[in-house]
């Protein structure tokens, strides 16, 4: 069993995000076999330990049918059919069922949506948070657990340190074992830190391993360091850093501070956390104090502090996305473009046109799909916390601008949505059956479902909505 501390955590929300979840049609020829949902885990792990193979068990909920479509998408891919069947015994569950609780429990899961990659001791290998269409996502997912098999685990660990382990490369083994499992690690990372020699907290590669385990920042780990390391060793930690690693230190610094507010309701540490995610953004004032009111916002709605999150929200769509345009956010993802071109590929007016050929695959994530997202999953999220009519209203005029937003003649960077987003026209549907505008609700409903099947993608949740808001019962 799992303790508290160890609990594994993830909210689920709705899928909205064009481009961080993009919806893929795949032909279903074929699923991950599941076994029957009621299998309670002693009969999963006899038979998984009977053919010599992992578990994979997928948790779900009732609340979110799109997310389980989602889900079957990536299931129906004949990849992952083909190494799931040749490696794991297959479980997926709801957690509102008897047996999806009694496995949330064993393996600390607060919530869904969630997979669990285990061996058949019930060692957790790996984790996937959420639910996605990625194919990509389960395979690697896979991989990890296969190459963890066998290896010494976290029971292991602990033992040892039961039996009063503390060296240092011990303890920095066994935090790193613990977080390949998302597992807590803030008491053991405080120990190592308090544990550490003076001199050792001016050491390059000690440092940044710490930053590396991310310490929350109102942790004894992260005030030893603070205290003791040198501001220049910090600092060139960050400067040789690769961006991409930057950022991951500071995510994860950042992530595991907002668990820590959020379980201790504690606004104090939320609000150093907007300040130091505004201040990752050194180079860009304005992308800074944004950083800052989403990190509250996101704070509030995650705690319920409905008035602060309302009065939060507000403050940052009615003044700065709702005056956003397209060709702003066209501008918006043209810099972010020019900004990820290698240097040199970027466009040389010295050099002659018949010379300029040339071809280079940039990944890029649209920095405007924030803008029009952020007004939909808000408005939305207003249709489900209130029944004012005032705020209804606002939650209608953010989603009516999300779509608007979305229309974009420059790029069509959302295939294969060709007659709109289905998820942005199913916000504003349930946001006008609030409303009492039963009959506009029930026509773009049927946009939604209509969108989602010109996609080739799975509707049934939608559809369920559209019946519904027919019957008068939604």
């Amino acid at each position: 069993m799992v303790t508290d501390n160890n609990r594994l955590k993830i909210v689920s929300m709705k899928p909205v995000l064009l481009l961080v979840c993009i919806l893929t049609s795949f032909p279903a020829l074929s699923q991950i076999v599941f076994i029957d949902a009621a299998t309670p885990w002693e009969k999963l792990s006899a038979r998984a330990k009977e053919e010599d193979k992992l578990i994979f068990i997928h948790l779900e909920n009732t609340e979110c049918v799109q997310c389980n479509e989602v889900a079957s998408m990536a299931f129906n891919h004949p990849d992952v059919t083909e190494k799931f069947a040749k490696n794991f015994v297959s479980i997926r569950c709801n957690v509102a069922t008897e047996n999806g609780r009694a496995l949330a429990r064993k393996f600390g899961a607060i919530t869904s949506l969630m997979s669990i990659y285990a061996d058949p001791a019930g060692n957790i290998l790996h984790v996937n948070n959420g639910s996605t269409s990625s194919v990509d996502t389960y395979l690697s997912g896979a991989d990890l657990a296969l190459s963890r098999k066998g290896q010494k685990q976290v029971a292991d660990y602990a033992r040892e340190y039961q039996a009063g382990e503390r060296s240092a490369d011990f303890m920095r083994a066994y935090m790193v074992k613990k977080r390949e499992t998302s597992m807590v690690i803030d008491d053991l990372l405080d120990e190592y830190v308090e544990g550490l020699p003076e001199d050792s907290l001016r050491n390059f590669n000690t440092v940044k391993f710490i930053y590396q385990m991310s310490p929350s920042l109102d942790s004894r780990a992260f005030d030893r360091v603070r205290q003791k390391t040198p501001t220049q060793v910090v600092d060139s930690i960050y400067r040789v850093t690769p961006p991409e690693e930057r950022k991951a230190l500071n995510d994860g610094i950042i992530e595991n501070s907002f668990r820590n507010a959020v379980m201790r309701r504690d606004e104090k540490l939320a609000l150093s956390i907007a300040e130091f995610t505004k201040n990752t953004y050194e180079e860009n004032r304005v992308k800074g104090i944004i950083a800052y009111q989403k990190s509250m916002i996101r704070y509030y709605q995650t705690v319920s502090d409905t008035a602060k999150y309302f009065e939060a929200t507000q403050r940052l769509l009615d003044e700065h996305h709702m005056r956003m345009t397209v060709d702003s956010l066209n501008a918006m993802d043209d810099a972010e473009m020019r900004a990820a071109m290698p240097r040199q590929h970027r466009f040389n007016p010295m050099v002659p046109a018949g010379q300029r050929v040339s071809r280079v695959m940039i990944g890029v994530m649209p920095p405007s799909q924030f803008i029009h997202g952020e007004l939909n999953n808000h408005a939305f999220h207003y249709y489900k916390i209130t029944n004012n009519k005032a705020l209804l209203e606002k939650a209608l005029t953010w989603s009516k601008r999300s779509m608007e937003l979305l229309e974009n003649p420059k790029r069509q960077s959302h295939p294969p949505y060709k007659t709109g987003y289905p998820a942005y026209f199913d916000t504003y549907a349930h946001i006008l059956y609030k409303l009492n505008r039963r009959d506009e609700a029930i026509e773009w409903q049927t946009k939604a479902v209509e969108a989602q099947k010109v996609a080739g993608i799975p509707s049934g949740s939608f559809e369920i909505t559209l019946t519904k808001m027919k019957a008068g019962t939604l």
